[in-house]
């Protein structure tokens, strides 16, 4: 996500982000979780997780460096 410039406030645009990411990383969860999951798709869904897990620590990573935190 390469955004603009942030001001060192959280935006309600950052934090729908924010809810969308943990979302998909929940649905990803319970799906693998799920017994009656078949394998290869329990596998996709892992890595569809890992993705969203990955975009989640970016999208904080640039939010901690816009409050003026370091990298």
């Amino acid at each position: 996500m390469n955004a603009p410039a942030r001001s060192a406030e959280i935006s309600v645009e950052d934090m729908r982000d924010i809810q969308e990411i943990l979302s998909l990383l929940a649905l990803s969860l319970a799906l693998i979780a799920s017994p009656s999951i078949n394998i290869l798709v329990a596998r996709v869904t892992a890595v569809v997780a890992q993705h969203t897990a990955m975009a989640w620590a970016e999208l904080l990573d640039d939010l901690i460096a816009a409050q003026g935190g370091a990298q």
